[in-house]
C-alpha cells in the first residue's frame, strides 16, 4: 500500500493512530519518557488553537510512520505581517518519503489558511514544547529536556527546513566548585539589601502565580514569545508538584519586600529512572546501584528577574542558594537547561561547565 496522510483533527480513528506512534519509535529505547495520553490530548484541544491547527498522520501500509500537528498562531506575526505557522508534535519512524509527504501536505494547509514563515518543531508557543535535541546523544536525558532520535533532524533539513535559533544544555560534574565561584556574587546581593527565600511548598499555587507573573515579564520580549493565560500555565505546572524539592526553587525580593527573581529548579529523577534501565550507557545499572536510585543531579531549568533587578548579579546569587541546598542534600552535579546561543546567562558556569547537549529550531525555506 501506498502512503497517505489521514486528517486526524475530528476521525477519532485516525487520532488513535496519532497516539500511538511514539510507542512504536521509542520501541528499544531505555530513555523514553512517555507523555500521559491525557497531557497529549489536552494540548491538542487548546481553545487558541481550535479552529487553526491540522492533526496529520502518515500511514503505510496501515501503520502510523510520521505525525504532525499544524498550527496558525493567533497572535505571533513574521515581518510580513502574516500569522506564524507552527508544527510540532512531530514523531516518525526513519521513513523519509512519508515525512517529506507529511510536512508538505501540513505546509500546504499553513499557506493556504494564511499563515507565512512556518517554524518548528514548536508545540504551539514556547510555553510548550520545542526543539530538536541534535546532540550527542551518549548520555541520558534530563527532565523536561527535547528528546528525539537522532535521524529527526536530517528528515526536517531533506524537506527544506534551515536552522532557525540553536540552544544547548551545560553539565557541571563538581556543584560545590560552582557554588563556591559564585559565592562573592551572592554575598554582594545580600548587602545590596536583597534577601533569598526558597518556595513555600504549603502555598505552591501562589508561588507558581509569582513565577508566572516573572516569567511573563522575563520572557516578554524573546523570539516567538507569546503570552498564555495563567489558567493554561497553572495546568502545565501544577503537577510537578510532586517533583520540586522547595529547598531547590528560590526567589529573591527586594528591600521594598517585592519578587526581585525567581530560579525554578529540581532533581534530576528521570536521569535516575534512565540509570536504572540501562540506556545506552554501560556503566548506568552500576551508578544506580552505588546511589540507590537517588538522582545525583540538579537540574537549573529557569530563571526570571524583574527588569527593575536587573545587572545586579541576581541569577548568580539565585543559583548560589541552589547549589548550596544541592550540595547539603548530596547532589554533585547540575544541569543548566536550555539555554539559547549567545544568552550572557551561559557565561555563568563556563569555568566550571561543559556543553552536554545542543538544540535546533527550523524554519521552512524551501
Amino acid at each position: 500500500m501506498a502512503t497517505f496522510i489521514t486528517d486526524a483533527t475530528t476521525d477519532e480513528q485516525a487520532l488513535r493512530l496519532f497516539l500511538d506512534l511514539p510507542a512504536s519509535v521509542y520501541e528499544d529505547d531505555a530513555y523514553y519518557c512517555a507523555s500521559p495520553r491525557g497531557a497529549v490530548l489536552t494540548d491538542l484541544r487548546r481553545d487558541s488553537f481550535a479552529r487553526a491547527q491540522r492533526v496529520l498522520v502518515a500511514v503505510d501500509d496501515g501503520r502510523p510512520v510520521a505525525r504532525v500537528v499544524a498550527r496558525r498562531s493567533h497572535s505571533l506575526t513574521d515581518d510580513a505581517g502574516l500569522p506564524y505557522g507552527m508544527l510540532g508534535f512531530f514523531e516518525a519512524l526513519d521513513h523519509p518519503d512519508a515525512v517529506k509527504e507529511l510536512l508538505a501536505t501540513a505546509i500546504s494547509w499553513l499557506r493556504d489558511t494564511g499563515a507565512g514563515t512556518v517554524v518548528g518543531p514548536m508545540n504551539g508557543d514556547t510555553w510548550h514544547s520545542y526543539r530538536f535535541s541534535i546532540g550527542p546523544f551518549d548520555r541520558p536525558p534530563f527532565l523536561m529536556e527535547p528528546y528525539n532520535p537522532p535521524y529527526y533532524p536530517e528528515l526536517w533539513e531533506r524537506c527544506g527546513f534551515t536552522t532557525l535559533e540553536t540552544y544547548y544544555s551545560q553539565r557541571v560534574e563538581d556543584v560545590q566548585a560552582l557554588m563556591n565561584g559564585l559565592q562573592k556574587k551572592h554575598e554582594r546581593a545580600l548587602s545590596s539589601g536583597y534577601t533569598m527565600r526558597p518556595l513555600d511548598s504549603k502555598r505552591f499555587l501562589e508561588e507558581l502565580e509569582t513565577i508566572y507573573d516573572l516569567s511573563r515579564e522575563n520572557f516578554a520580549d524573546n523570539f516567538l514569545y507569546s503570552e498564555i493565560p495563567l489558567s493554561e500555565f497553572i495546568s502545565l505546572y501544577a503537577g510537578t508538584k510532586r517533583l520540586i524539592d522547595p529547598d531547590l526553587t528560590w526567589f529573591a525580593h527586594a528591600q521594598d519586600g517585592s519578587t526581585a527573581g525567581f530560579l525554578f529548579a529540581f532533581p534530576d529523577e528521570l536521569r535516575a529512572v534512565a540509570a536504572m534501565r540501562g540506556g545506552r550507557d554501560p556503566l548506568a545499572r552500576l551508578r544506580f546501584a552505588l546511589t540507590k536510585g537517588k538522582a545525583d543531579t540538579v537540574n537549573i531549568k529557569s530563571v526570571g528577574v524583574a527588569r527593575a533587578h536587573r545587572r545586579v548579579g541576581l541569577f548568580a546569587a539565585l543559583t548560589f542558594c541552589v547549589c548550596r541546598e544541592a550540595v547539603r542534600k548530596g547532589y554533585s552535579a547540575a544541569n543548566l537547561c536550555l539555554i539559547k546561543e549567545d544568552n550572557p546567562s551561559g557565561a555563568l558556569a563556563d569555568s566550571f561547565a561543559k556543553v552536554l547537549r545542543r538544540y535546533v529550531l527550523y524554519r521552512y525555506t524551501g
